[in-house]
């Protein structure tokens, strides 16, 4: 288990720590569990991705699909504010609005509603379920109810 391994070193010592990380790993024949905010750490180091919010998991899918096809708010406005090489320069960056809750007082329902673009009535009193929206793909939202696969 590495908890944010690379926050604030420089891109060279970081490329080391992940190297040395990805050869222990393969040298033991053990999982990684990477605790981290860098998306580039984890585009390029995961094999499944869990995206928690306040404590709670709100999205797990396969790298790439989580990469392509976020089904959570969260992670949609997580991925939203990452610069993409292949992305104009004049593409505008967009930041999740609000803050997050404070851990010992959440909102009732899903903790997620007061920045969510999308909340409607259930968010403010029922906690969504982890539910299958696609395969290998699971997310906490009641926009994706209607839609289990």
């Amino acid at each position: 288990i590495a908890d944010e391994p690379t926050t604030a070193l420089d891109v060279t010592i970081q490329a080391q720590i992940l190297k040395l990380l990805s050869d222990l790993k393969d040298r033991l024949g053990s999982a990684l569990v990477l605790i981290t905010h860098d998306l580039g750490v984890v585009a390029a180091m995961a094999d499944q991705v869990v995206v928690m919010y306040a404590g709670r998991v709100v999205e797990q899918a396969p790298v790439g699909r989580l990469f392509a096809e976020p089904r959570h708010p969260y992670t949609a406005g997580l991925l939203r504010s990452v610069v993409r090489i292949e992305d104009a320069r004049d593409v505008a960056l967009t930041s999740i609005q609000g803050t997050p809750p404070i851990p010992l007082d959440l909102p009732p329902g899903c903790s997620f509603r007061p920045r969510c673009p999308h909340a409607f009535a259930p968010c403010a009193t029922t906690v969504p379920p982890l539910i299958a929206v696609g395969p290998e793909q699971r997310a906490a939202c009641h926009l994706n109810e209607g839609m289990r696969a």
